[in-house]
């Protein structure tokens, strides 16, 4: 019930049903009290022709007539049955079929009585016929009651019918609602993995998911254009600026073989750092733009942990530090291999970096959890602060310890769009000291 009234059209619905049920309501109460006031007019017609009828035999034929006729009516045995009683001034008995007095129920201002007799509801008028004769006229009015007693039921279960068939409807128009627009977004799934040249189908029934289609198509022709242009514009940067950064990176490595100078090493380093970046960023871009499309194949996990530790263990030694790795055997996962290994490695060169402890062992493991591989890099540095570590994985942002060791703040980014590209994430923990970080991927890609 709560998914149904976070739904817009649920609740549109539930509104207009509210509504609907109050004018029902105010039309059945309408007609509810025209049939009550109805019945009660006929009931007490009904009374008056009989009080009318015996006040003329009294009249026409005296006390004795009119005993006569009340004991005659009153004798009748019929469903509809009348109650009178003749009695004097001082309300001695004298005819009819109610020796005593009823015990009235409740006295209206017209003057009407209202008592029960032999569990038979009755309605009934006292009149005075002279100084000294007082007739009671009543009339069952069970029919009547049980008449009003039906339609309030009818009407009560109509206004219930009512609210279920709009619940009912609303229900299912906000699933309705609820599937189109999960039609919609799997039909933009392929979207989302990059190809910007999907359409929707325009066979959806109502002009208004026509209109949306039709909008969301030339939103999607605009974003393919737009794309299509930075696209350009990133190639055409990637020749333009890349041959010119390799041209000058072997001059200044002929260079420096010529003449070994300091500043012509730091030049050689800055060149290579800024083709590192470079790459880095234009690496970026073609997996958010879709231009690197996801090889998927059979990754044998433990090869892949294998080859990235026998290229990086002779460097962690060249600086003091001990590349460990623990994977459990047999695990595999559906994925690129080379971008996996790009991710590993951006993880390896930013311990190198950011975690460069003499006498440390950094950790390279595998583990399998649930559907998932976890591919991980436990360091033994200063590691990061968890409310830093979403900053830590933006691009091009250097925690302030970080800045005076250099790097371009892509690592970690390029792994996390690396790890969102095989449907999975990149998770930062803490090692207890140091930082452990967690490249979370789905078996089956």
């Amino acid at each position: 019930m709560r998914t149904l009234l976070r739904l817009a059209g649920f609740r549109a619905a539930l509104i207009y049903t509210t509504l609907l049920l109050l004018a029902m309501a105010l039309v059945l109460g309408l007609l509810y009290g025209r049939l009550a006031n109805n019945t009660r007019l006929a009931q007490d017609n009904l009374i008056w022709r009989e009080a009318a009828a015996l006040s003329f035999l009294h009249q026409r034929d005296g006390l004795r007539g009119l005993a006569q006729a009340v004991d005659a009516l009153g004798g009748q045995d019929s469903y509809r049955a009348s109650y009178v009683r003749l009695s004097d001034g001082l309300g001695h008995f004298i005819a009819g079929n109610l020796r005593a007095f009823p015990t009235l129920h409740t006295t209206d201002a017209d003057g009407w009585l209202r008592f029960a007799e032999a569990g038979a509801p009755v309605r009934a008028r006292g009149l005075q016929l002279d100084k000294n004769l007082v007739l009671l006229v009543g009339h069952n009015i069970a029919d009547g009651e049980n008449l009003l007693a039906a339609s309030r039921q009818a009407f009560a279960l109509a206004l219930l019918a009512m609210l279920l068939v709009g619940l009912g409807g609303g229900a299912f128009l906000a699933r309705r609602g609820l599937q189109q627009i999960d039609a919609i977004g799997a039909a933009l799934k392929p979207v989302m993995d990059g190809d910007l040249s999907t359409r929707l189908s325009l066979r959806r029934e109502g002009a208004e998911w026509q209109a949306l289609e039709t909008q969301i198509n030339a939103m999607l022709a605009q974003l393919e254009k737009l794309m299509g242009a930075t696209r350009q514009v990133s190639d055409n940067l990637a020749h333009d600026l890349r041959a010119p950064l390799t041209r000058l990176r072997a001059r200044l490595e002929g260079l420096l073989a010529e003449t070994d100078t300091p500043d012509m090493a730091a030049a050689l380093e800055d060149v290579d750092g800024l083709l590192k970046s470079f790459n880095a960023l234009l690496a970026l871009s073609r997996l958010d733009s879709g231009v690197t499309k996801l090889t998927a194949g059979t990754v044998d996990v433990v090869a892949l942990l294998a080859d990235v530790h026998e290229l990086f263990a002779p460097v962690f030694e060249d600086g003091d530090m001990h590349l460990a790795i623990s994977c459990a055997d047999g695990l595999s996962l559906s994925g690129d291999a080379d971008l996996l290994a790009q991710a590993l490695v951006n993880l390896l060169e930013n311990a190198l970096t950011h975690a460069a402890i003499k006498g440390s062992t950094v950790t390279l493991s595998a583990q399998r959890a649930d559907d998932a591989v976890i591919l991980s890099l436990a360091d033994g540095g200063a590691g990061i602060a968890p409310a830093q570590r979403e900053q830590a994985m933006a691009r091009f942002v250097q925690l302030d310890e970080s800045r005076a060791q250099g790097g371009s703040g892509l690592g970690l980014s390029l792994a996390a769009a690396i790890c969102t590209h095989h449907g999975g994430a990149l998770v930062l923990r803490d090692n207890a000291p140091g930082l452990k970080a967690e490249l979370h991927l789905p078996q089956k890609s």
